[in-house]
């Protein structure tokens, strides 16, 4: 079990949702739901090796089941976690197995047990959040299909540009999400042009918006939560990102400044 284990980023947006359903409260915890991990306690009938870090290996026939809780309404539901700190609060501080894992992981688990689990409760003893498997579902499939934005592989060869216009709105919008991100460290903004060939005049070129993100542990969700900031600003054109720790990211950081810095820890 990973002792170190803590999403919290998850664990924030989860009580915000409490606090306030809104549409894009809703929509953060589905994005991060899909791409972070999460702690499940569990059991299986092969013990696994424990390699230097603590980190658990399976053999390829072991068969996890995760733990189940009933709520209050009769409902049985796998229990999941944002930290070890809160799975003691329902296990005791001598805790249980579990294992850390990701939506396209645990998806599988859930699908098989789906005519007797309802679905997960995330930190029953804290935030308290039940989420139907059908939800979940439905999460992995709309949050990956509006996913316009996309990274960026690493060969892959682009003509890119400092922007050019009136950018102050657009700015704007990635200032102010940079700053309510804890985990943005800092965002840059580029242009890239779609040229088919080398020789192609660039003043000809479709321009896509092109945006690196400097983020303190990498999450794809975060390309879609700061597309839906500035989709609306962005003139019709497409959004693309990268991470600043990418080969392409690393050399826009040596020329260009960035929009927004992180100015507190």
């Amino acid at each position: 079990m990973d002792f170190n284990f803590n999403n919290e980023i998850l664990r924030e947006a989860l009580e915000r949702l409490r606090e306030d359903n809104r549409d894009e409260n809703l929509i953060k915890v589905a994005s991060l739901l899909v791409d972070t991990k999460i702690m499940i306690p569990a059991k299986w009938d092969k013990e696994p090796e424990v390699d230097e870090k603590g980190q658990l290996h399976f053999e390829p026939d072991t068969k996890v089941m995760p733990m189940v809780v009933t709520n209050e309404n009769g409902l049985k539901l796998f229990p999941f976690f944002t930290s070890v700190e809160e799975m003691k609060k329902l296990y005791g501080e001598k805790g249980v197995n579990c294992i850390v894992l990701g939506m396209v992981q645990y998806m599988p688990l859930l699908m098989s047990a789906k005519e007797e689990i309802y679905g997960i409760v995330i930190d029953p003893k804290g935030v308290d959040m039940p989420f139907p498997t059908d939800l979940l579902m439905e999460f992995a499939q709309k949050v990956r299909s509006n996913l316009k934005p996309i990274l960026k592989s690493e060969n892959e060869k682009l003509v890119l540009q400092d922007p050019k216009g009136n950018l102050q709105d657009l700015e704007a919008a990635l200032i102010s999400y940079g700053f309510h991100e804890p985990a943005i460290q800092a965002l840059y903004l580029k242009e890239r042009l779609e040229l088919n060939h080398l020789e192609d005049q660039p003043e000809n070129a479709k321009a896509n918006w092109f945006i690196i993100v400097d983020v303190a542990e990498r999450d794809t969700g975060v390309f879609q939560r700061i597309s839906e900031v500035v989709r609306p600003l962005a003139q019709g054109r497409d959004i693309e990102f990268t991470f600043a720790d990418t080969e392409i990211g690393e050399n826009v950081k040596k020329t260009t400044m960035p929009i927004y810095t992180k100015m507190f820890n």
